[in-house]
């Protein structure tokens, strides 16, 4: 008895700083945003002003926040599509006995391991207009009519900062991925090439089913990371040109610290996660099911 005691005191001591850190550092935030949302604050006066749903009638009113959002709609179809897409083509090129495969894996998965602000610094030297490698490339190669200020010209700056985040996260589906090839039993790879399968049938048949889990784990942190992408983008273009690569994210923190509109950029925030919770609960829900599966 005192043994099952002890051992039921020691889950909890270890359970108690998770939760308590869960507590304080998520959930706390997460109802004082909500609760902020709903108030007038500038963030330094002691006064607060309740103004109900004001602040959510104000945002959706608002043409940067229409901005915002078709933004954030772009960056989720891109990071559903082109990331994912191209970890996956690389993987399998890498899975194919490629010489030198540990080589490219670290050369891919590289760009990864870079802090966000040191990436955005790269690309703004290379979208730099007069001196950026891009620019002069294009020049030298007689294509010179093709250069653009990249993060300077409203139609193009969201896709320029799309590619320089292609470079930056395609390694995270790159080495998902990999593992994944790398699971797959060697036994159904070579029971399709005893049925006569070429490539393609193989790949249809055999690995994108395997790859399943993996998928679901890839398209669900892209999505996620889609919706709350900032630090890339702020370091790069700050939102601008004018609205042109504004986010939600990037959206709030202007409200909150450039305007000081904490009530106004705590309503983006509530938006920002209801959204986020709508792309991951699905994940959630799958995970747990499989889970359910395992232990039965």
């Amino acid at each position: 008895m005192k043994l099952e005691t002890e051992r039921k005191l020691t889950f909890a001591l270890f359970l108690v700083i998770p939760v308590v850190s869960f507590s304080v550092f998520v959930i706390y935030p997460i109802i004082r945003s909500i609760w902020l949302s709903f108030h007038r604050w500038d963030g330094i006066s002691p006064v607060m002003t309740y103004v109900g749903l004001r602040n959510y009638q104000r945002l959706f009113a608002n043409t940067a926040f229409k901005i915002a959002l078709t933004n954030n709609a772009k960056w989720l179809v891109f990071s559903l599509l082109l990331p994912p897409a191209l970890g996956l083509l690389l993987a399998l090129l890498i899975d194919n006995k490629l010489k030198g495969e540990r080589l490219f894996q670290t050369i891919y998965f590289l760009p990864y391991t870079i802090t966000p602000v040191a990436v955005a610094a790269v690309w703004r030297w290379l979208y730099e207009p007069r001196n950026g490698l891009i620019n002069q490339l294009l020049t030298r190669i007689g294509l010179g009519h093709l250069a653009r200020p990249w993060i300077g010209n409203v139609s193009i700056a969201t896709y320029a900062v799309m590619a320089a985040s292609l470079w930056w996260t395609t390694g995270f589906s790159l080495v998902l991925y990999l593992s994944g090839l790398r699971n797959i039993p060697p036994e159904l790879l070579e029971a399709a090439d005893i049925d006569g399968a070429n490539f393609l049938q193989k790949f249809r048949r055999v690995i994108i089913p395997q790859l399943l889990p993996s998928t679901i784990v890839v398209l669900a942190m892209s999505a996620v990371d889609a919706l709350r992408v900032f630090d890339i983008i702020y370091a790069l273009t700050r939102g601008g040109p004018g609205y042109a690569t504004e986010v939600l994210a990037t959206l709030m923190f202007d409200f909150s610290f450039n305007r000081f509109d904490m009530g106004l950029g705590s309503a983006v925030a509530v938006v920002l996660l209801v959204l986020s919770a709508i792309i991951i609960l699905p994940y959630i829900y799958h995970t747990s099911k499989g889970l359910e599966g395992i232990r039965n």
